[in-house]
């Protein structure tokens, strides 16, 4: 999973926090039990548009480390953060309480065969 902060900004009544995911590679595609034909289009799908597989992800923009607290996600089918059903939105856009000092935001993602991966990104810091 390959994801970046876009932006932290101050708001009138904390800060602004946007993620982008930018790629995903299942580690493994030829360990999946697939019959041919679905194997060549799973391999279609990871070359043309790898976030497709995306199931679900969501931000916890205060990672301790051990406890991940998501406090932003998407999913197949909510259609409330995009209008298309089969696919997540690769952008999250939270609004959170001020927070001094550096952030340290995980991101956690589930694909549609189950598999779970994560990325921490350390030092976040407020842009002007």
């Amino acid at each position: 999973l390959q994801a970046v902060v876009e932006s932290r900004k101050p708001t009138a009544d904390g800060e602004e926090l946007r993620v982008d995911l930018t790629n995903y590679v299942v580690l493994s595609p030829d360990a999946i039990n697939l019959d041919e034909a679905n194997r060549a289009a799973l391999w279609k799908v990871m070359n043309a548009e790898p976030l497709a597989l995306i199931e679900y992800w969501a931000v916890d923009p205060d990672y301790d480390g051990e406890v991940f607290r998501s406090v932003w996600q998407d999913y197949r089918g909510n259609t409330e953060n995009d209008e298309d059903e089969l696919r997540v939105t690769t952008t999250a856009v939270l609004a959170l309480p001020p927070h001094e000092g550096p952030r340290r935001v995980c991101v956690r993602a589930v694909d549609v065969f189950g598999f779970e991966s994560e990325i921490v990104i350390d030092d976040v810091q407020a842009s002007a």
